[in-house]
């Protein structure tokens, strides 16, 4: 009788558990409609043709020059003649220069060449504040405004990173949306290409995060103890590595 009422007790608790969860989900979904309309999108700032000069690395009176024989990517031209350049068209110019002064193409284009490796930056700490996403963040985005081809991985369930690229983890994501779902040991298991998504800033893409992927902590030691695996090389600790393969070749830096 004690054990009865003991499972009765626990299947109420999770139900009023599960019962709370969608309440709370329903409230923060009706927050982030008011807050962001379904249409809106994080932009990146325009630079103007100083900066994007700068970040090409030519002179100011060369950029207008070119944009007044109507060569590279047309600029956003203000009613006081100000002209505005977006991140996308700064890679533009970029991929321009390179292909009339293939000489200078790593000047103006520092994509990594044949035989060179994919670049991996981990940032991490098992300590909370300590900056980890503040770091990967601003990091990812210099490399990305240098004209590198830029991948960031959120491996934090908080999703913080994503969160800041905008990507709202509790509801743009469905299961499998995150790098769990490239490194996950069943047949749900899905190349990272199809995971991958675009971001609003430029030369920039994202593996976003959320909650799932702290599955993979509690999958791994049944997997080993079942041994799901079928060669050495997918052993637990090198997944991670083996779905980045899948998809370097579009990239600089991880």
């Amino acid at each position: 009788m004690l054990q009865t009422q003991n499972v009765s007790t626990a299947i109420s608790s999770d139900a009023r558990i599960a019962h709370h969860a969608r309440q709370l989900s329903m409230q923060l979904q009706l927050l982030r409609e008011r807050l962001f309309p379904p249409s809106s999108q994080k932009l990146l700032k325009t630079f103007t043709s100083g900066e994007a000069a700068q970040l090409v690395g030519v002179s100011d009176g060369y950029l207008r020059q070119l944009s007044i024989d109507g060569k590279g990517p047309s600029p956003e031209v203000s009613q006081t003649g100000r002209r505005s350049y977006s991140l996308a068209q700064i890679h533009e110019l970029r991929q321009y220069m390179a292909s009339i002064k293939p000489k200078d193409a790593l000047t103006y284009l520092p994509w990594r060449q044949r035989g060179d490796k994919l670049q991996t930056i981990a940032v991490a700490n098992f300590k909370g504040g300590s900056a980890k996403t503040t770091t990967s963040i601003y990091l990812a985005q210099y490399l990305a405004l240098q004209g590198y081809r830029v991948l960031a991985v959120d491996l934090d369930p908080q999703a913080s990173l994503s969160s800041m690229l905008g990507v709202q983890p509790e509801f743009d994501l469905a299961e499998g949306d995150t790098l769990y779902g490239a490194i996950r040991y069943d047949e749900k298991r899905r190349p990272l290409k199809e995971i991958i998504r675009k971001t609003y800033f430029a030369g920039l893409d994202l593996v976003p995060g959320n909650l799932e992927l702290m599955e993979f902590e509690h999958e791994t030691p049944t997997a080993l103890m079942e041994q799901r695996k079928t060669s050495n090389s997918e052993i637990f600790f090198r997944r991670v590595g083996m779905a980045l393969a899948e998809a370097e070749a579009n990239y600089d830096v991880v």
